[in-house]
């Protein structure tokens, strides 16, 4: 054997060596991948909601609340995307629910927007009792009003499928009742708008800078669209 052909055998082998490592590696890559999807999955399919009602979902400038605390939120969501989701498939809401628009899936924003109604609420309500603020007469009769309201359109899924009782979420529609009156006094007093305080205003974004929020990792476990409603998606992955 001549040593050109030594030579390129060698270079051969070591070829070789370097294309196993890179199918090694590419394949250690893809099960460490594999394996962080499977889990994330999985913890998502663990997590259910009435069994973690007294862990933390958010803790606002130290005040911490529970997950039956921002229950009426979570019930509230899924009941206004699914009347969406039936008005865009009758037959299988899933599919809006799993859909996207501008690169969001629903399911996340809904689960976003539950979580910054309830931290907005909440800042709301303790800015209206140190100054306060209380309802009417008639403010109280308007709250029994959208309590009632609020019952029947829920769904039927949704009734059976509450993840905590009705009491505990009607106190929270007081609360509520209490924190809007004060986000108008909000928008009154400065000149502006009542959607401006609203959880999504430009108003109130400057406002929450000032309070301490930090929402609970385990938040993103929760299963929108899944929780008090009957929604299957496609495949059971």
């Amino acid at each position: 054997m001549t040593d050109k052909v030594k030579s390129r055998l060698a270079r051969l082998r070591v070829n070789a060596r370097k294309s196993l490592i890179i199918i090694l590696v590419a394949a250690g890559i893809t099960a460490v991948l594999a394996l962080g999807l499977y889990q994330g999955i999985t913890r998502s399919r663990d997590f259910v909601y009435r069994d973690h009602l007294d862990d933390t979902a958010v803790t606002i400038d130290g005040e911490n609340l529970t997950y039956r605390d921002v229950a009426f939120y979570v019930v509230y969501e899924e009941n206004q995307v699914q009347t969406a989701a039936l008005a865009y498939d009758q037959e299988k809401p899933w599919n809006y629910w799993d859909s996207h628009v501008n690169g969001v899936f629903i399911i996340s924003e809904a689960r976003r927007a539950s979580i910054e109604m309830a931290i907005h609420d909440r800042i709301l309500l303790r800015m209206a009792q140190e100054h306060g603020v209380a309802l009417s007469t008639d403010g109280k009769q308007q709250m029994e009003d959208r309590i009632t309201d609020f019952y029947e359109d829920l769904y039927d899924d949704q009734k059976e499928n509450l993840p905590v009782s009705y009491d505990v979420l009607s106190r929270t529609i007081a609360d509520i009742a209490v924190s809007e009156k004060y986000q108008q006094i909000l928008a009154d007093e400065n000149d502006d708008t009542f959607a401006s305080y609203g959880y999504d205003g430009r108003a109130y974004e400057k406002l929450e800078k000032k309070h301490k929020v930090k929402i609970s990792d385990s938040w993103n476990r929760i299963r929108m669209g899944r929780i008090t409603l009957r929604n299957q998606p496609e495949c059971s992955a």
